[in-house]
């Protein structure tokens, strides 16, 4: 399916999937710990656009919880087995919160991550009646045509965070990581590398603001209200992890 034939509300979606398959294949020492809240990302968007467009009902202040927001999809999809929501649970309770809030060197084994994302997809498929590994999959490979690839599997990070001068480049890095609404969280990402750079707020906004939308580094999930790596921001991240630093 042609990515203009996607729904607008699966796209985003897809989008983020294709992010966590780009970073799983990349040779970002964390990356399955990135992969798996950018999974994770792609569920709790998936839920809110689910109950928006296909169940028809109107968010408020409490589907912000995501408690609320599941137990809200939960009850329109009762086809869907118990086992298959406590799946998703406990990856949120156990590994996505950890990693996110406080462990930014713990990453997730290959096959965790890989039964966390087939159990998301399972959920996005009976959702919205798609098969959207497909979807993915066909991104992928359209990107890859455009020549839009991620760090192959046997690059290394070569280059130290402090080594890169760029502050645009090393905020890219850390809205990667921390997916962040906040300079205080960007701020807090610098502290745990041994990094010196630390933004106002003001700052902060301008460098993702200006880096923002079509053909930009960076774009604001409005849904979760924080920062992301646009598909060429992930490109570019790719560039800075290989050494690439060519404009």
């Amino acid at each position: 399916m042609a990515d203009s034939k996607i729904r607008p509300w699966i796209r985003g979606v897809v989008d983020t999937l294709v992010g966590a398959s780009l970073i799983r294949n990349s040779g970002i020492p964390t990356k399955n710990r990135l992969a798996v809240i950018l999974v994770d990302s792609a569920f709790e968007t998936a839920c809110r656009a689910f109950l928006t467009h296909t169940a028809k009902i109107k968010l408020d202040q409490k589907h912000s919880q995501r408690e609320n927001l599941v137990k809200a999809v939960k009850a329109k999809l009762a086809q869907i087995e118990d086992s298959v929501w406590e799946n998703i649970d406990y990856y949120y309770t156990e590994i996505r919160c950890d990693f996110y809030h406080q462990s930014a060197g713990k990453t997730v084994t290959d096959s965790d991550l890989l039964d966390y994302q087939e159990t998301v997809e399972f959920v996005i498929d009976r959702a919205f009646n798609i098969r959207v590994g497909n979807l993915v999959k066909a991104k992928l490979e359209s990107l890859q045509q455009a020549g839009v690839s991620s760090v192959n599997e046997e690059t290394q990070l070569s280059i130290p965070l402090d080594s890169i001068k760029d502050k645009g480049d090393r905020v890219l890095l850390a809205v990667a990581q921390v997916l962040p609404s906040s300079a205080g969280q960007v701020n807090d990402f610098f502290r745990k590398q041994g990094i010196a750079l630390r933004l106002d707020s003001e700052e902060f906004t301008s460098i993702v603001a200006r880096n923002s939308g079509t053909k930009k580094f960076f774009f604001f999930n409005k849904d979760l209200r924080r920062w992301e790596p646009s598909a060429l921001g992930r490109f570019r991240l790719g560039q800075i992890l290989k050494g690439g630093m060519d404009e």
